[in-house]
């Protein structure tokens, strides 16, 4: 299984939302399961550096499987990846902020939030780790109720577009993180 473009996009508005709402500019980065940069946004005003550590705090989780600041207390001295921080090229993070993504139990990606402080960057991050979570279970409902059709990429960003738009007219007291979940698990269930 893997993170369609399209969720990915949706996972990082989310965080963005969040970003926004802690009043700390952000660079958020989506990474792949191989921790391949899948999408990266930076916010006006976030740090230069956060950008790197973004990019980098995806990539960790992605390909340690665990959340970052998991990695920092097992890279303690003493601990079973002392000094793991000094491999695939010092790409890897050991304080929080990057967090895997995972669908049916699997990593699927991971995201990466820098900008603010520790704390923030994992409260930022944290809204779209359960979006995925909500995504995958209304795609567990929908895919019984819709056959499984196999869409190009840029079906999907239309599918996307479209679906949003009916939801919100049709339901206009619906809140953003609604739609955004309905419309991931949509995507999902199609992808």
């Amino acid at each position: 299984m893997r993170l369609p473009y399209v969720v990915a996009q949706i996972l990082a508005n989310v965080a963005e939302a969040e970003a926004s709402n802690t009043g700390v500019p952000m660079a958020i980065a989506v990474a792949d399961a191989g921790g391949g940069l899948q999408l990266f946004t930076r916010m006006d005003g976030a740090l230069p550096a956060s950008s790197e550590i973004a990019v980098s705090k995806a990539y960790t989780a992605a390909v340690l499987r665990m959340a970052t600041h998991e990695v920092g207390k097992l890279a303690q001295p003493g601990g079973i990846l002392y000094g793991i921080q000094h491999t695939h090229n010092g790409k890897i993070i050991l304080f929080g902020g990057g967090f895997p993504l995972l669908l049916d139990g699997e990593v699927v990606g991971a995201i990466g939030i820098s900008g603010g402080s520790v704390d923030e960057d994992m409260r930022v991050a944290q809204p779209a780790v359960q979006m995925l979570k909500d995504m995958e279970c209304w795609s567990g409902k929908i895919k019984e109720l819709v056959p499984a059709t196999v869409l190009g990429p840029s079906s999907m960003i239309r599918v996307k577009d479209e679906l949003q738009r009916v939801l919100v007219q049709m339901i206009p007291s619906v809140s953003t993180d609604t739609v955004a979940a309905l419309t991931g698990g949509v995507l999902l269930a199609l992808s």
